[in-house]
């Protein structure tokens, strides 16, 4: 169970926000005009990652820490006396003490369907699963991460064609939508217990080693891992001992023609991959400092013939 009050909610909150990435800021913004009043904390090591994605622009009261075991942090609680503690893509884990300085409750904010993806890399899972639907959960924070139980849920829709950054554009442009719905639940309180989650699953960080391209896998398979990673940590190939990154594997796929192994490419109206079950065309890839070009192209450019591979780190 997360950490329940039944104080009523009123109208202008006190918010300690844990957290830093483009959709921390929107929804920030958001209930800043929404009349709630917020102050961030963050971690030193974590500072750069407040700048980057433009938090200290937001004109708030910043309180900095040495870590979540930092005395001082209870102890800036304490003196701003919070409502609520809200938590957005934070990279740490709140403990009992901090998370029961809020009187009203302790919220995470999840963009992925609970609980069916926990996971930190909230933007890569739902795509690399091949989901056609997400969602963002607000739940209760506990001692285990993501298994809160859940108080809203904010359904859309995941287009075929997604990508990482699409994905995270339209996160952004959905926040303000969620604050809203947050703070009605915040004025007309108290805040729900929510909904117990059932057993799910968890997945983990992405890493750099998990960015290779596994040429064994369905071409669907492949396909989501491409356009999970695009554009922010492009999935990755090794091509004449040189890495490139593929942008987009396209859905169309071709029958495997025989005694052809995973990796291989094949010229022929266009550039195809050797996938683990069928052909799929490779429609954008880059190599850093060359350029960004088409399968048409790249075949072309480099002169490439059927049956050269592509190899995975």
């Amino acid at each position: 169970m997360g950490i329940l009050r039944t104080r009523t909610c009123q109208l202008t909150t006190r918010i300690a926000l844990f957290g830093y990435s483009d959709l921390t800021r929107q929804c920030a913004r958001a209930l800043q005009q929404l009349g709630h009043q917020i102050e961030l904390f963050c971690p030193l090591e974590d500072e750069a990652l407040l700048v980057h994605y433009g938090l200290n622009r937001l004109d708030l009261p910043v309180h900095w820490f040495e870590s979540i075991k930092d005395p001082s942090l209870p102890k800036a609680l304490d003196a701003f006396e919070p409502d609520l503690i809200l938590s957005i893509i934070f990279n740490h884990s709140l403990p009992a003490p901090v998370l029961q300085k809020a009187s009203i409750a302790a919220l995470n904010i999840h963009p992925a369907p609970l609980p069916a993806v926990r996971t930190a890399a909230v933007w890569y899972w739902p795509l690399r699963l091949g989901l056609t639907q997400s969602e963002v959960c607000i739940h209760h924070l506990t001692s285990v991460m993501d298994q809160g139980p859940v108080i809203l849920r904010f359904p859309f829709r995941l287009r075929e064609s997604e990508t990482q950054g699409t994905l995270t554009l339209r996160l952004v442009d959905l926040a303000p939508k969620v604050m809203k719905q947050l703070h009605n639940l915040l004025t007309t309180g108290p805040i729900p217990e929510g909904e117990q989650q059932s057993e799910g699953t968890t997945y983990p960080s992405l890493r750099e080693a998990d960015l290779w391209i596994d040429f064994n896998e369905s071409a669907a398979s492949i396909r989501n891992h491409v356009r999970a990673c695009t554009p922010y940590h492009p999935a990755q190939a090794r091509f004449r001992g040189q890495t490139i990154a593929v942008h987009e594997v396209g859905s169309l796929t071709s029958q495997l023609p025989p005694n052809r192994s995973p990796g291989e490419l094949i010229v022929e109206n266009g550039l195809w991959l050797t996938c683990g079950d069928s052909l799929a065309p490779m429609t954008v890839l880059e190599i850093p400092g060359e350029g960004v070009f088409s399968g048409e192209c790249f075949a072309e450019l480099f002169n490439l013939e059927s049956g050269e591979s592509l190899n995975a780190g």
